[in-house]
């Protein structure tokens, strides 16, 4: 049977097998063909980014061309004369604010800026006396305990009896403790027999009294160090904290000046695009 005839026989449609229920979300069910499409696409991309990359890696920073200054289109040599120095500012998208918004944004930033500094500037002058009291603590230093004061008893006598008769009274209270300490039995006592001092020898006493001065001078030493450690370490805080305070003035005093140049009125001491300078309180002519 020849082709004609076999055309000429009325048959089924063909009809291309349908997405499965399950992943009908997908869309419709790919074949060979739409694959064929998209996989061709996807190499064409790839050697074309391929071909970008080595432009890129072969490129001369030297390069330049007179049509670099010439071009036509946003940020051109036609459109900004003199000014232009080559680059391209193309638009992207992004609006520009008004006056009255910039202003008042303007505003709220100087606002949180002071803020800063006067919290910072608190700071400073906490640690500022922090390091003055830590270093007349150290110039000072610790008072011994036998340059302390001795605390003793005031007794008030209405007349000048009355406190002889106290000072009488406290005389003999003295004596009859000398008395008591004077009751010591001699009899037995033997200066070479150890026993009768309790144990006591002078070798050990001045051991213990030299070992007790060199602790004290080691915790001495330890503790000056550790206040000089403390010190240096409330110094340096204090110099970085001094440098960020002083960048935050700076940053407060040059929004200062763009805020007053972005007054409604004309500023005195500012300058124009065109370099004349402002005088606002200049008499008319």
């Amino acid at each position: 049977m020849s082709s004609t005839m076999r055309n000429a026989v009325q048959r089924r449609p063909h009809r291309e097998r349908a997405q499965p229920l399950e992943r009908k979300k997908y869309g419709l069910l790919e074949k060979k063909k739409d694959y064929t499409l998209r996989a061709k696409d996807f190499n064409k991309k790839k050697a074309q980014l391929k071909n970008l990359r080595a432009k890129a890696a072969e490129r001369n920073e030297d390069e330049f061309y007179f049509g670099m200054m010439s071009r036509s289109g946003p940020g051109s040599r036609l459109s900004r004369g003199r000014s232009f120095n080559g680059m391209v500012d193309g638009d992207r998208g992004n609006k520009v604010l008004d006056q009255e918004t910039a202003r008042l944004l303007k505003t709220q930033d100087i606002s949180y800026i002071r803020s800063v500094r006067t919290h910072l500037a608190k700071d400073v002058q906490r640690l500022r006396e922090q390091i003055v009291l830590a270093q007349g603590i150290s110039e000072a230093g610790v008072v011994a305990a036998d340059h302390q004061p001795k605390t003793g008893k005031v007794i008030f006598a209405e007349d000048e009896e009355e406190r002889a008769q106290m000072l009488e009274g406290l005389g003999d209270d003295g004596d009859e403790e000398e008395d008591d300490d004077d009751d010591f039995d001699m009899a037995g006592f033997d200066p070479t027999n150890m026993d009768d001092f309790g144990g006591w020898s002078s070798s050990e006493d001045e051991d213990d009294s030299n070992n007790k001065d060199k602790n004290n001078d080691g915790k001495k030493d330890q503790k000056a160090a550790e206040k000089e450690m403390r010190l240096r370490k409330l110094n340096r805080k204090l110099e970085a904290m001094e440098q960020k305070l002083g960048a935050i003035a700076r940053a407060e005093q040059l929004m200062a000046e763009q805020q007053a140049k972005m007054a409604k009125t004309a500023t005195s001491g500012g300058v124009t695009k065109k370099g004349k300078k402002l005088l606002v309180r200049t008499r008319k002519r």
